[in-house]
């Protein structure tokens, strides 16, 4: 056997070696059966093994975390997951999980968003515990439409959430928020953002920073990237960030959000940091703009 014939076989016997550690800490379980499914390289049978698990017994998401990510990533960030395949699904149809903070917004929120309906249709969403927290009707229209659960003061729960629009059911696989925020306020009298963009797998976009402007409906009126670099092994460190000295003229509202998002199949899941901040006293209007361009 050639030295190279000798490493690959070397290599295989390694890999062999951790997956039988890592089947046998699950022991004989359904979590065995998903490590069975990725190894075979059958990643839409292993996510319904991994809805199947979840669904029977409350498992610690540090076990089953990494499981998730896997699949996803080698979905096409969910996209190739049969279930759902969009029958029946509204065009755009996005679930959004929010984290607010900030002096004036404590909370949570999930808010469920479609841009075409069409017909009227019954929209159901219940948590890992079995509590509904959206019970709405999306309108038959073209236009976009957004159905919210109202503030929530307890943590969004990990798990499986249970979706139903009118006659189909679809169980989401949801991380839940992490305890550790995303981007945090420092500093005194001397303010500043720390910015720590959660890891995605590297099919599905980078997580990503804004600064968004309200006016005083909270309305919106402008939004901008925070710039933070991330690492080439999609492994950001928390990164400081000065806040904007000056503001577009009428906002009253500031926000820096953090946010990232996966598909499970036809479902866009989308996962929101929101920091309500103090505004900047200079406004700035479209002459001093222009005069910032010229020069």
């Amino acid at each position: 056997m050639t030295r190279w014939g000798r490493l690959l076989v070397l290599g295989f016997a390694m890999l062999s070696v951790k997956v039988n550690a890592e089947q046998a800490w699950f022991g004989d379980t359904p979590m065995q059966q998903i490590y069975q499914a990725l190894a075979a390289d059958r990643p839409t049978v292993a996510w319904q093994e991994l809805i199947f698990a979840l669904s029977q017994e409350q498992i610690a998401t540090q076990h089953w975390a990494a499981l998730k990510h896997a699949i996803i990533n080698q979905t096409d960030c969910g996209q190739r997951l049969t279930e759902p395949n969009g029958k029946d699904i509204p065009q755009g149809l996005t679930i959004s999980f929010v984290r607010r903070a900030g002096a004036s917004s404590l909370g949570y929120e999930i808010k469920l968003s479609a841009e075409h309906v069409s017909r009227a249709t019954l929209v159901t969403l219940t948590d890992p515990n079995g509590q509904t927290v959206i019970s709405e009707i999306l309108g038959a229209q073209t236009g976009f439409q957004e159905l919210e659960s109202g503030q929530l003061f307890t943590q969004v729960d990990p798990g499986v959430y249970e979706l139903r629009l009118g006659g189909q059911h679809y169980s989401l696989v949801v991380y839940g928020l992490p305890r550790r925020p995303w981007v945090k306020l420092i500093g005194h009298p001397d303010q500043q953002l720390t910015v720590d963009l959660p890891n995605t797998p590297t099919s599905c976009a980078p997580a990503a920073a804004y600064w968004l402007w309200l006016d005083d409906a909270y309305r919106w009126i402008e939004q901008t990237p925070i710039y933070v670099t991330s690492s080439a092994e999609n492994t950001p460190s928390p990164v400081k960030v000065s806040l904007p000295v000056k503001r577009p003229a009428k906002s009253e509202h500031l926000s820096a959000i953090v946010t990232h998002f996966e598909y499970q199949g036809a479902i866009k899941v989308n996962y929101v940091e929101r920091l309500a901040l103090p505004l900047p006293e200079t406004p700035y209007t479209a002459e001093s703009v222009n005069a910032r361009r010229v020069k």
